[in-house]
């Protein structure tokens, strides 16, 4: 199996947002049905504390949302679904997380899936919309392995139902975060085509274990011997007691007797570790600014985004999860145990300077629609600190608006650039255009795009801009103020 490249978190738990007070996460798998096509499953779980609970009678209410999904190809629509979810029966006051599962039987093909949801009882409440479009896929010469899907519950099942498979009511948990409580992954999963690969009397091996940083966690390595079969599914669960906190893939691989891989499927996930209670003792340390509270909802999570900029790419994705579906405890156990990793000899005084930089960046850089710190300007100003000299060019007639950031040193580069712009001059959200900084966004066209503030018809330069890098004594002040700052 190649250990590269390593994708966490690829479409799983995509989240959907909107200026509407829902919050839900949505996710999708792929089955296969044998003489019927390519199952489409759609996860869509509901945050009960965003929703409007509708009286039942004097003890109990519950919450109801519409949900339409519609799956289209090649812009005809395919499949059309509209239905009424509710959540069980809860104690006034109280509120449950409840999920809407559906399933689409397509061909094989290119998808795009378009879902709107309403809150039933707050026809006020805008509703919040996705979309998504996927790609269904199936080989039927060669062992396959569906979508793996995370377990949050599973039963032996009565009756049959939309949770139904394999015998067993299966209750999906549409997260990739597991809290420092979870004590087991359970996970299910289909391998199909068996029978076609192998032969009639021979068995075959599936093998499964968790991966972290490149390598196998040797614990968690499990190998069952499976007889051939058209379907074959797996429900299987995997031990987190003990298991450090960290980014962690669940493999599963379809091998033959000499141990050769013949199909493999992944699926990525966060453990989080148990917090450091010493570190949220005194919660006025948490943060400098009046009216924010260490237990108030919106705080925490306001605490964990703004770690984003300095978060590396893995963490960027939990941390966008987290602040959309996670609970108030989940989001206080990753930034605790994020600061305890991030700054080990002082996390509470690493993060009070930390946050103070974030007042500020707020105050600098908020737009109409995003704080400070998640703009580009703040998150680079976050992430490499205060740069060395400041451009600034609001009022150009010839190009856009724009800002050069000249820092003299990040860590072992020297001399390196920023040009942010702004297309919008309205809300002054400047966006990063062009850096000579390694991994940040290259744009060798910029001095066109620049120049496109009359003309946004006009070519750009590629070859003239490939040819001629650093014109480092060109009479146009937007060259001469990237290459020659000050």
């Amino acid at each position: 199996m190649s250990l590269k490249p390593v994708f966490f978190f690829f479409l799983m738990a995509i989240c959907m947002q909107s200026n509407a007070a829902i919050r839900a996460t949505f996710d999708n798998k792929q089955f296969f049905v044998p003489g019927g096509g390519l199952l489409l499953e759609t996860h869509i779980s509901f945050d009960g504390a965003t929703l409007t609970w509708a009286a039942i009678d004097s003890t109990s209410a519950k919450a109801t949302i519409e949900s339409t999904i519609i799956i289209s190809k090649n812009d005809e629509v395919v499949d059309f679904r509209k239905t009424v979810v509710s959540s069980s029966a809860q104690a006034t006051g109280s509120y449950a997380d409840f999920i809407d599962l559906q399933r689409f039987l397509l061909d094989p093909g290119s998808y795009t899936i378009d879902v709107e949801l309403t809150d039933v009882n707050n026809p006020s409440a805008l509703p919040i919309t996705m979309k998504k479009s996927v790609n269904l896929f199936f080989r039927t010469d060669i062992p396959q392995i569906s979508s793996i899907t995370f377990v949050e519950a599973y039963a032996k099942a009565a009756t049959t139902s939309e949770l139904t498979k394999s015998g067993f009511d299966i209750l999906p948990l549409v997260s990739d975060f597991f809290p420092p409580s979870a004590k087991q992954l359970v996970f299910y999963a289909e391998t199909y085509n068996s029978d076609k690969y192998f032969t009639n009397d021979d068995k075959y091996l599936i093998t499964y274990a968790l991966w972290n940083e490149g390598q196998v966690v040797e614990s968690t390595r499990k190998y069952l011997r499976k007889d051939v079969a058209t379907v074959t599914p797996l429900l299987e669960r995997i031990d987190l007691e003990g298991l450090p906190e960290g980014d962690y893939r669940l493999v599963i691989e379809v091998r033959t007797r000499d141990n050769e891989e013949v199909a493999s499927q992944a699926i990525g996930f966060f453990k989080a570790g148990q917090p450091i209670s010493s570190f949220t003792d005194v919660e006025s340390d948490y943060m400098t600014e009046p009216g924010m509270a260490f237990n108030n909802p919106d705080s925490m999570r306001m605490y964990v985004d703004c770690i984003y900029p300095i978060a590396g790419n893995i963490e960027r994705s939990t941390i966008t999860n987290l602040v959309k579906t996670g609970t108030t405890d989940v989001q206080r156990a990753y930034f605790e145990n994020f600061w305890m990793s991030y700054a080990p000899h002082d996390p509470m005084g690493e993060w009070k300077k930390y946050v103070r930089q974030v007042w500020y960046v707020n105050a600098e850089y908020t737009t109409p629609v995003m704080p400070g710190y998640r703009t580009d300007r703040g998150r680079v100003w976050l992430q490499y600190g205060k740069p060395n000299t400041i451009v600034v060019r609001h009022n150009e007639t010839e190009v856009f608006p724009y800002e050069i950031w000249h820092y003299y040193k990040i860590g072992r580069f020297n001399d390196k650039r920023f040009l942010f712009y702004s297309r919008a001059v309205s809300n002054y959200d400047f966006a990063l255009l062009h850096s000579d900084m390694l991994g940040e966004t290259k744009n060798e066209d910029w001095r066109s795009v620049m120049r496109t503030k009359n003309n946004d018809l006009r070519p750009t330069d590629t070859q003239l801009n490939s040819t001629n890098q650093r014109d480092t004594y060109s009479f146009d002040e937007l060259e001469d103020l990237f290459f020659n700052p000050r």
